[in-house]
């Protein structure tokens, strides 16, 4: 932290009002780099694609970003596991999961997906399993991330998927 408060031309004590710890500096600098790399993409890089379409071309995206920024990925996941058993996980843990509701939304209103499960709720659980394909991932470096997130794609679809 005295580091990033010498880099930063703030007081320590400044930076701790805004940031407990050296991960939350990391998760606010990942969020941004996050949003940078995908919002023109989340914007209008989606349009006129199936829901299938849309959410492997935003996955693949996000899984070229992990990879580029692999070094910070396990500080980062272990700070947001933190941050929720400390009890600060009811804010929502991503702006990927509105994205998500978004496309969701969209799916369900022209019937590929089903509206049994609330948008809300569907986004909630693709975003778990983004996170278990990161965490494979994090956990065998042998491992493509894209693949792991094409996966979680095809699992929840099996689930998702609108029934005739």
């Amino acid at each position: 932290m005295e580091q990033i408060s010498v880099e930063a031309d703030v007081a320590r004590g400044t930076l701790y009002n805004h940031f407990p710890t050296k991960e939350a500096v990391l998760a606010y600098w990942m969020h941004g780099q996050l949003a940078e790399a995908l919002g023109p993409l989340l914007a209008d890089g989606l349009a006129g694609q199936s829901f299938v379409a849309q959410l492997a071309r935003l996955l693949e995206a996000s899984a070229a970003w992990w990879e580029a920024h692999r070094d910070f990925a396990a500080p980062y996941v272990r700070h947001r596991f933190q941050e929720v058993r400390d009890g600060a996980g009811d804010a929502p843990t991503s702006d990927m999961i509105l994205a998500y509701q978004h496309l969701i939304e969209a799916a369900q209103a022209s019937g590929a997906l089903s509206t049994g499960v609330p948008s809300a709720r569907l986004a909630e659980y693709l975003h778990f399993l983004y996170l278990c394909a990161l965490m494979r991932w994090l956990a065998d470096p042998r491992k493509r991330l894209a693949d792991e997130f094409a996966f979680a794609i095809d699992f929840f679809l099996q689930g998702a998927a609108a029934r005739s």
